[in-house]
């Protein structure tokens, strides 16, 4: 018996420091993934898809914008067929795909009629997005980043006047 403790005790580190660098390596891929975002000029569909599913904890972080892409097809609100996940998103679009997966209700048109334009909209009413908030606007994927943190602090309960 004491034999067979004394084994455990030594491979114990070894289990640790496997699991350390995974967990690190995992890290490190959503910090490059993060990176390659914030270095957009023109947020692409699949980044849009991975911060927002991220933020919703529907997928891990250690996913690909090309994953979440997909994922947001199958989750809603879809992407058109004939939008692929590298083509640029406008703001609309993204407020709808936040608004959606954060669960945020929005106002009445939004409630009638939900779609980017509305999205767009409430997002600017709230001060989650800073003007202007044009539906059709591009945005960088620093900007992009700036309105998640803010849709993130809202839903906590924060007034952002």
């Amino acid at each position: 018996m004491g034999r067979k403790i004394r084994c455990v005790w030594r491979v114990w580190p070894l289990i640790c420091g496997f699991l350390l660098v995974s967990a690190g390596s995992l890290a490190a891929q959503s910090n490059i993934t993060v990176d390659r975002v914030l270095a957009e000029p023109n947020l692409t569909y699949g980044s849009a898809a991975y911060l927002a599913l991220v933020a919703a904890q529907e997928i891990s972080p250690d996913s690909s914008p090309r994953e979440a892409f997909d994922t947001l097809r199958r989750l809603g609100p879809e992407p058109s067929d004939r939008i692929r996940a590298g083509d640029e998103i406008a703001l609309g679009a993204y407020a709808h795909i936040l608004m959606e997966r954060l669960g945020f209700r929005g106002g009445l048109l939004y409630r009638i009629a939900p779609g980017p334009r509305y999205a767009a909209r409430w997002l600017q009413r709230t001060r989650i997005v800073e003007p202007p908030a044009l539906p059709g606007m591009r945005l960088s994927g620093a900007r992009a980043l700036r309105i998640l943190e803010r849709a993130a602090r809202y839903r906590e309960g924060e007034r952002l006047w």
